[in-house]
């Protein structure tokens, strides 16, 4: 999938500069310059554009735009977390069938009434004891034929106790989706055991897979398409700054443009969104002090609030 139109307008870096312009900005620098291209004042009602120079000089800029009609948001960053689920006090009855079903969620490519799931079973003879069976599911999880290798893995706490947590998956930019894994399970068999989601999965909030991807697929109506497949590619030409190793202070700004001039539409108001995303020691969206720093970032005042 990717971009067609002009509607979202996406800069990520490293290197901001409200002190530049197109002509003096180093190659990945985000700036914002008024309509003659000018160092933005700060001036609230003012218009403005926010732009970013490409590795070959190129400059790629948003529509020019006022903060009075705007609606500014910014969300405080959050970790990313994997999933854990604890499985405890698991009994030591004899003769019986344990089972344990896994659920995996988050393969959003399966259709809506598919599901990955796993099932896994041990049944016990005349003597057993709880260590035994959690060290049986244990090692049937990390095991089993290798299908759940790379998704999830199984340690033992106690003898009445394990916990299953989800790994991180494989990523690329434009290939494999940044993706966290989800599942569910549910027990039969274990009579009083408990399972208990201890850490609910998350991708975060401002990592950097995910300002990648943001900006890979936004950057697209300078250069679409140019996704890796059996279509001319023409990526080489498009300058990428998102690090998925950063953590990223994020401010979008959605935006009423009263007259866009659409070439085969009739006239009206129209909308457009200005993602800024910065390494969060330029713009840190952690608290109360980060809407200051969007504020010192941009050169205004009372502009960006909590939200």
């Amino acid at each position: 999938m990717f971009k067609t139109d002009n509607s979202l307008h996406v800069f990520a870096g490293s290197v901001y500069d409200k002190t530049k312009t197109a002509a003096t900005a180093v190659a990945g620098t985000v700036f914002v310059v008024d309509e003659a291209g000018a160092v933005f004042t700060g001036a609230i009602s003012g218009e403005f554009k926010v732009g970013q120079k490409g590795a070959d000089g190129s400059i790629r800029m948003s529509p020019l735009v006022k903060f009075a009609n705007a609606t500014v948001n910014g969300s405080a960053t959050a970790a990313r977390a994997q999933q854990v689920t604890t499985i405890s006090a698991v009994s030591d009855v004899p003769n019986t069938r344990y089972t344990l079903r896994l659920n995996f969620k988050n393969n959003v490519e399966l259709f809506s009434q598919q599901s990955d799931l796993h099932f896994f079973e041990y049944v016990t003879g005349d003597a057993i004891t709880s260590s035994e069976v959690v060290d049986k599911f244990i090692a049937k999880i990390n095991n089993v034929d290798g299908a759940l290798t790379g998704k999830v893995a199984a340690t033992k706490t106690s003898a009445t106790e394990f916990y299953i947590t989800g790994l991180e998956q494989t990523w690329s930019l434009g290939l494999h989706t940044d993706t966290v894994v989800a599942f569910d399970a549910t027990l039969d068999g274990f009579g009083a055991a408990l399972e208990t989601l201890t850490t609910a999965p998350s991708p975060g909030k401002g990592n950097g897979r995910q300002v990648a991807e943001l900006e890979w697929f936004g950057v697209g109506s300078a250069g679409a398409p140019y996704r890796n497949n059996v279509m001319p590619s023409n990526q080489d030409l498009v300058s990428l700054y998102a690090d998925s190793a950063l953590i990223y202070g994020m401010v979008s700004l959605d935006i009423v443009l009263a007259d866009p001039r659409h070439a085969v539409a009739t006239g009206g108001a129209s909308n457009c969104q200005i993602v800024v995303a910065l390494k969060n020691v330029l713009l840190n969206e952690a608290g109360a002090a980060a809407h200051a720093h969007a504020n010192t970032a941009f050169g205004v005042s009372g502009v960006f609030a909590a939200s």
